[in-house]
């Protein structure tokens, strides 16, 4: 009998202190000892607590090819998996640099300076990503392992912007200024312009109401869907709204135009169209339309110039001691007559053209039954022909027009020229579709149309 111990096989194993993996080795066995067993792995490892992530395919595969004294992974923990942080992508830039613009042809406008950014109600100026829970782990013990959860974006949103589609989206929430201020976009419904607009503002296109806190100098252009107000005055420049148009002081050399009313304190050489009244406090020279009625307040002075008014007119004085010539029209039907009278002589130049090109048709005829027109002959027959055919699809145009103002006219506007003062000498008074020269003062007076003739009355 022999005196060699018999030696069975052993397992060694060794754990990590934060229990995320496990390593054993088995000995080989002794002097006829007993062999491992995938039975007495497993014991071993259910001897330590270790449940999760035993790689049992592993160790039943090292104990069949008796993989004595190899380091083997007998279990690996499931890690967890960190949540990830919400994202914010701007669709906007968040600085601004205020400069000509270039268009794609390379051609710069030194007038638009990228001051103003409209933008519209409802319009994406970013999009957030919220942030995700992640997974937790769990150790070879079978203990969760938690993960890192991700963390929200910071979004603020500004005033005139709201965050929608469970804050996911940050939206315009009216029409106006993008800016971005303090960390936030907002949305101003009124532009501010704290300095004249001039150079160092170039033009001002704006979706809601401008305010201009100093003057719209020589050459530059205000618009805005809304309103415009200007503290100081419009020198040479263009306003343009869907609102109304107040100016404090006084419009000079300017062109104004919008559909509601307009207020000045004083109009000089300028151009005046709206939609409703227009006010001031003088009107000298230049040209005005209101689609209302047309009041000079204060001194109320009207001289020179042309004044449409398709209501009524209401002044301190209209005209001058100089006799300036100064053009009043009242009501839709002035307007009409007007446009009366530019179609006949239109009609009277049309077909005097078109009695030329027929000339001009009959001689080319003539020569084309004796020789063969040579080409340039022949295409200034066909120009000829195409001409004359316009020029009398144009007349018959105009006449259908004329029978549809001669129609209008048949219904008189009661409407009135009301003059504080006196009117003058050298105005011409158009009131719907009568005429009258002024060719002697008249005052505290009202000009209307009695048994079809301008009359004047006292007030």
């Amino acid at each position: 009998m022999s005196d060699e111990k018999i030696v069975n096989s052993v397992v060694e194993l060794s754990v990590d202190p934060n229990s995320t993996t496990a390593f054993l080795t088995f000995t080989k066995p002794e002097n006829g000892g007993i062999d491992m067993t995938f039975e007495k792995v497993m014991a071993a490892l259910s001897e330590k607590n270790i449940c999760f992530g035993i790689m049992e395919d592993a160790l039943r595969e090292a104990v069949e090819k008796k993989r004595y004294g190899e380091n083997i992974c007998a279990a690996r923990w499931q890690p967890p998996v960190d949540g990830e942080d919400g994202t914010v992508t701007y669709l906007f830039k968040t600085s601004s640099v205020i400069a000509p613009t270039e268009d794609e042809k390379g051609i710069v406008d030194y007038k638009n300076l990228g001051i103003v950014n409209n933008i519209t109600k409802g319009t994406t100026i970013a999009t957030i990503t919220l942030p995700t829970e992640g997974t937790p782990g769990r150790n070879i013990l079978g203990a969760a392992v938690m993960q890192r959860k991700g963390v929200p974006a910071k979004v603020k949103a500004g005033k005139g912007t709201v965050l929608v589609n469970d804050d996911t989206e940050l939206i315009a929430a009216c029409d106006g200024n993008l800016r971005y201020t303090d960390g936030a976009f907002t949305v101003e419904e009124e532009l501010v312009i704290a300095e004249d607009v001039g150079v160092s503002t170039g033009n001002i296109d704006f979706i809601g109401s401008v305010s201009v806190r100093g003057n719209v100098l020589e050459g530059y252009r205000v618009s805005s869907k809304k309103n415009i107000t200007v503290n100081g005055s419009v020198i040479g420049a263009e306003l343009i709204a869907d609102g109304d148009i107040t100016v404090r002081t006084g419009c000079i050399n300017s062109t104004v135009k919008c559909k509601g009313c307009v207020r000045s304190g004083f109009f000089e050489n300028s151009r005046i169209t709206s939609e409703q009244n227009v006010e001031g406090g003088s009107f000298v020279g230049g040209e005005v339309f209101a689609g209302g009625n047309i009041n000079a307040t204060g001194k109320g002075i009207m001289v020179g110039g042309k004044y449409t008014a398709l209501e009524n007119i209401e002044a301190g004085t209209i005209g001058s001691e100089s006799y300036a010539r100064t053009m009043i029209s009242l009501g839709n039907n002035a307007v009409l007559s007007e446009e009366l009278d530019g179609l006949n002589h239109s009609i009277l130049e049309m077909e005097d053209k078109a009695d030329q090109l027929g000339k001009i048709l009959v001689m080319l005829n003539e020569q084309s039954k004796k020789a063969k027109l040579s080409p340039e002959r022949e295409q200034m027959k066909a120009e000829a022909l195409r001409s004359r055919l316009k020029l009398q699809a144009e007349v018959k145009k105009a006449r259908i027009r004329i029978d549809q103002i001669n129609e209008s006219l048949m219904v008189a506007q009661q409407l009135t020229v009301s003059v504080r003062k006196a009117i003058y000498p050298g105005v011409s008074l158009r009131i719907n579709n009568c005429v009258k020269q002024v060719n002697e003062i008249n005052s505290h007076c009202r000009a209307t149309i009695e048994d079809g003739d301008i009359v004047f009355k006292l007030l």
